[in-house]
């Protein structure tokens, strides 16, 4: 028995991928399992929060914080770690809970923020959480960078606004893929608008669903994203049939999430133009 436990603690494919999700552990179980079970070779780690149990207002589930002690030792447990999705967890109310996006590790390829609640804007009008501050922050990542960040998710935070959006060609240019789904707070704005077409060399990925992007939107990202090949954009329901002929000139999409009454037209016209 001992020698299998001493294998498998030494199994460097095993502990590539290390998922705590299939449970809700606490921050202090969590703490203690980074601290003993540290591996440079894990290059994804999946956690999420622990509902507590008690209500708040409107029957809204209160979510664990995101503490600076959890994001230490993620960062020191896991060197080498390439993608980290955090759900259900809270970035605000807790004083211990990290407050700006410069507390995670540096070297990720992919960050998935699920689900989260997120300080996007203090009443005093200062940093939100993605916003890079001009001065480090204490217990804060030093030489912050993402630009190497290809991926990053927010589904189903849907705290997220516009304020913060603009913030993202500033913290992660690199973008390939951008995952908005559920973020309902995203209106169709110029400033939107402005912040996708900002990644067109790179991006390849959208996810709209349910924002509330319009056709003006969707026909300013087929004028300018013509690198990508996924696109969803069901339940927005600003998006209309309208905008068929513009998705037709993507030509390198591959995937698109729509509602019916656009998907159905649009595979019909796609097909047409093949024959």
């Amino acid at each position: 028995v001992c020698n299998l436990f001493r294998r498998v603690a030494n199994d460097d494919k095993l502990w590539k991928i290390v998922d705590l999700t299939r449970k809700s552990y606490s921050n202090r179980v969590l703490v203690k399992f980074f601290r003993r079970f540290a591996r440079p070779c894990t290059e994804i780690l999946k956690i999420s929060g622990a509902p507590n149990g008690k209500k708040i207002k409107n029957n809204l589930v209160k979510l664990p914080p995101y503490t600076e002690q959890l994001s230490y030792f993620i960062r020191t447990s896991y060197p080498n770690l390439r993608y980290l999705h955090i759900s259900k967890y809270d970035f605000r109310d807790d004083p211990t809970a990290c407050k700006n996006i410069t507390y995670l590790p540096t070297n990720l390829q992919g960050l998935y923020l699920t689900k989260c609640e997120m300080l996007m804007t203090s009443i005093q009008g200062t940093s939100d959480f993605l916003k890079i501050p001009k001065a480090p922050l204490k217990g804060s990542t030093s030489n912050f960078s993402l630009e190497q960040l290809e991926i990053l998710s927010f589904e189903q935070s849907s705290c997220l606004g516009l304020v913060s959006v603009r913030y993202l060609p500033d913290l992660s240019p690199n973008l390939i893929e951008l995952n908005l789904n559920g973020c309902f707070r995203i209106t169709r704005t110029r400033t939107f608008t402005d912040t996708l077409l900002s990644f067109h060399k790179t991006l390849r990925r959208l996810y709209l669903k349910e924002t509330q992007v319009d056709d003006d939107t969707i026909h300013c990202i087929c004028r300018k994203l013509k690198f990508l090949t996924i696109l969803d954009i069901r339940l927005c329901k600003y998006v209309t049939k309208n905008i068929i002929e513009n998705l037709l000139t993507l030509k390198q999409l591959e995937q698109l999430f729509a509602d019916d009454i656009i998907k159905i037209e649009y595979e019909q016209r796609k097909l047409n133009e093949k024959l």
